[in-house]
């Protein structure tokens, strides 16, 4: 099946000018140039398949039984200090070679699909803190849902709706849409928490940070 940029767009779910900067800087496969540009369906999904990825409509469902707690995730995705980069691209560069991810992850097409997400509008969601993630439909290749929360050498101006610098990341990957909605929820629940936004604040050690997290997951449970 042909595709035009703006449907292959679609499928992926980025913007067209996230599209096209993949076809320059990772070999997207493509046929002509300009308005007469053209994809085949078949070889966008075989193309993100050497990079890690899937179509997440091709996750099998997940029952809401099995929606993971945060602190799990975290301590799958890891915490990291003194992430460097002066912008949100660099930013999220280190930040994408920090985390903790199964070797098969491509992380430098995660970095481009975690740009490509920011393309579409910023995940900066005030007071310092951004949620960088993925977007469905493209989901990464790993067997459960990673949350790194990564720690800026320096705040960043990530365009966020409070216009507020950001010096935290929660970045989120997940293999499937349901867990991904979830855990969403879950950060956005968190981050309202005074006592772990105080830890965040202050750099506090792993331990304390994830003492704090478990106290809320069993908030959320009771």
């Amino acid at each position: 099946m042909r595709l035009s940029l703006s449907e292959a767009a679609q499928l992926l779910q980025v913007s067209e000018r996230t599209l096209l900067r993949w076809c320059r800087d990772l070999s997207l496969p493509h046929e002509g140039v300009g308005s007469g540009m053209a994809f085949r369906r078949e070889a966008m999904i075989a193309w993100a398949n050497e990079h890690s990825f899937r179509i997440a409509l091709e996750v099998p469902g997940e029952s809401p039984t099995d929606l993971p707690n945060l602190t799990a995730c975290v301590r799958a995705g890891g915490i990291h200090y003194h992430v460097g980069g002066d912008t949100v691209v660099d930013s999220l560069g280190e930040s994408t070679f920090r985390l903790d991810l199964p070797d098969l992850v491509d992380r430098e097409f995660l970095h481009q699909v975690l740009l490509a997400r920011e393309d579409l509008g910023s995940t900066g969601v005030g007071e310092g803190f951004a949620v960088p993630h993925v977007r469905a439909p493209l989901v990464l290749h790993i067997d459960q849902p990673h949350v790194g929360i990564c720690f800026l050498e320096k705040p960043v101006d990530w365009g966020a709706i409070d216009k507020n610098p950001v010096d935290t990341l929660f970045v989120l990957l997940s293999p499937g849409i349901r867990a991904h909605l979830h855990l969403l929820s879950r950060i956005s629940f968190s981050l309202r928490d005074e006592t772990l936004r105080s830890l965040l604040s202050s750099r506090a050690e792993r331990e304390e940070i994830f003492a704090r997290l478990e106290k809320l997951d069993e908030l959320v449970v009771s």
